[in-house]
């Protein structure tokens, strides 16, 4: 894979994680006046959990690859530590915003 292509996933993944924080603190922001936007902002937090998930996979699987055995058991751990944290909080903001509300 080429570093041009790369970069371009990196910015891709950057604007689309700028553009899910900016919107949860808005949403947060309008949430505390009308409490109406509370699912709205649950929904942006969620989705910036799962950009975070979406990101992880693509560093391992495409940037990392056959790399990933000389990775020391440490970052493994934090690897799989800050996946499963994203996946699990991606799941509870969207079964909080459908399912509980």
């Amino acid at each position: 894979m080429s570093k041009a292509r790369t970069s371009k996933a990196l910015i891709v993944f950057g604007i689309l994680l700028a553009i899910g924080v900016i919107t949860t603190v808005v949403l947060l922001c309008i949430s505390e006046k009308n409490p109406v936007y509370l699912d709205y902002m649950l929904l942006s937090f969620g989705a910036v959990s799962l950009v975070g998930v979406c990101f992880q996979i693509y560093i391992k699987e495409v940037v990392i690859k056959e790399k990933w055995s000389e990775i020391p058991l440490v970052g493994k751990a934090i690897w799989w530590f800050i996946f499963t944290t994203n996946s699990l909080n991606f799941i509870d903001q969207f079964m909080t915003a459908f399912i509980f509300r």
